[in-house]
C-alpha cells in the first residue's frame, strides 16, 4: 500500500500536469487565433499540452487504481 505522503505527491503532480496542459492548449489556441506565431509552433504547443493532460490523467488514474482493496478478494 502507498503511504499518504506518496499519494499526496502523485495527486499534486497529476493536478499540475493537467493544469499546465490545459493552459498550454488554451494559450496555443489564443495565439493561433490572433496569428501571433507560425501555425507549426501553435500545433506543437497544443500537442505538448495534450500530452501533459494525458500524463496527468494517467497519474491520477494510477493513484486511484493502486489502492489496496478494502476486503478479501472474491
Amino acid at each position: 500500500m502507498q503511504d499518504t505522503a506518496e499519494i499526496g505527491r502523485r495527486k499534486r503532480r497529476a493536478d499540475r500536469a493537467v493544469l499546465i496542459g490545459l493552459c498550454l492548449m488554451t494559450i496555443a489556441m489564443l495565439v493561433s487565433s490572433r496569428d501571433l506565431a507560425p501555425p507549426i509552433a501553435t500545433t506543437v504547443a497544443a500537442i505538448v499540452g495534450f500530452g501533459l493532460l494525458s500524463y496527468g490523467a494517467h497519474v491520477a488514474w494510477l493513484v486511484f487504481y493502486d489502492r489496496e482493496p478494502e476486503g478479501p478478494s472474491s
